[in-house]
């Protein structure tokens, strides 16, 4: 009987280790979890460091979705999209990262798990399947971000107000070349 108990008790803890461990090693929950300890101090406005934490995020995983398409994509179209991609969000990124640096934000030293789940599904495709899953994805990913910049416009804090400013329509900019692409 005893025996009978062990193996699932031992399951069950394994189980519950493994999903803590996965939370832990969320880069995105890590630097959130650091900035909230900042805002808790009043060294840091919370929606900034939303902010800046999610656009890191984001930049990290276009750049990545980007060069995918660079090697992948079956349509001149997407492949100079993919070249677009890399290109303007490491810029943007480096931008991000400078704000951060200058506010003692953290960020993520990655994509966050859910985004890494993405990219993986993304990198299995091949051919059209790509090249719609690709659409797809940067669809989803710059309406998020148009939304998030618009927001982040009515920061107090003018650098980022101002940052949020004058990339919000770059990011526009890719939401309707992908939409064009898409036909």
């Amino acid at each position: 009987m005893k025996n009978k108990l062990i193996v699932p008790l031992m399951s069950l803890m394994l189980s519950a280790t493994v999903l803590d461990a996965q939370d832990r090693t969320d880069p995105v929950k890590e630097a959130n979890s650091a900035n909230e300890k900042k805002s808790d101090q009043k060294l840091v406005n919370e929606d900034d460091a939303q902010f800046l934490v999610k656009s890191a995020d984001a930049r990290m995983m276009d750049s990545r979705e980007g060069k995918l398409a660079l090697e992948r994509g079956t349509t001149a179209a997407i492949r100079n999209y993919g070249s677009l991609m890399v290109k303007d969000q490491a810029m943007l990124l480096g931008k991000i990262k400078q704000l951060a640096t200058n506010r003692k934000i953290s960020l993520p030293a990655d994509i966050s798990n859910d985004k890494k789940e993405g990219h993986d599904e993304l990198r299995e495709k091949t051919g059209e399947d790509f090249d719609k899953k690709f659409i797809k994805m940067m669809i989803i990913d710059h309406e998020r971000d148009v939304k998030l910049f618009k927001k982040a416009v009515e920061s107090d804090d003018k650098d980022i107000s101002n940052f949020a400013k004058k990339y919000q329509p770059m990011i526009q900019s890719h939401l309707d070349k992908i939409n064009a692409i898409k036909g």
